[in-house]
């Protein structure tokens, strides 16, 4: 018998506007580990200055493969969240638009709330950058909801 909580569509999968990267975690390469949960904590932290929702799944488990989704509640939050991305020089021209693909439905219906998705050190790492992103920010930066 299948649970209940498995026969419930999660009450994201109508959103209509969504985004999705792949960021890759090896386990065998610290460096790029630590360069990836950064780049993770830089967009958690610009979705949550643009009141973007940011989910997770496990895309290739061998190659340790992360789909991250963007759900923008407008195309000025979507605008907002892709111009913080391109302005940030760590980000240079390795995350423009193009770089992102729209997840299919399955995708979206897979995807979790990354802390209970990505790896307990990739998150600790990108919360830290997030937070000190959020700290760091003034009202006038975030979009009105």
């Amino acid at each position: 018998m299948q649970s209940a909580s498995r026969d419930i569509e999660p009450y994201w999968i109508d959103e209509p506007d969504w985004l999705c990267l792949i960021e890759f975690l090896p386990n065998d390469d610290d460096e790029s580990r630590a360069i990836g949960a950064e780049a993770i904590g830089y967009l958690f932290g610009y979705a949550q200055l643009t009141d973007t929702r940011m989910l997770a799944l496990l895309g290739h488990p061998d190659a340790q493969a992360y789909e991250l989704l963007f759900s923008f509640l407008s195309p000025e939050h979507r605008a907002g969240f892709m111009e913080l991305v391109r302005s940030d020089e760590y980000f240079s021209d390795a995350y423009l638009e193009d770089e992102f693909a729209v997840p299919t439905a399955d995708e979206i219906r897979a995807a979790r709330p990354l802390g209970m998705v990505l790896p307990e050190d990739v998150m600790r790492h990108a919360t830290l950058i997030g937070a000190t992103l959020l700290a760091g920010s003034s009202e006038e930066d975030a979009l009105p909801s």
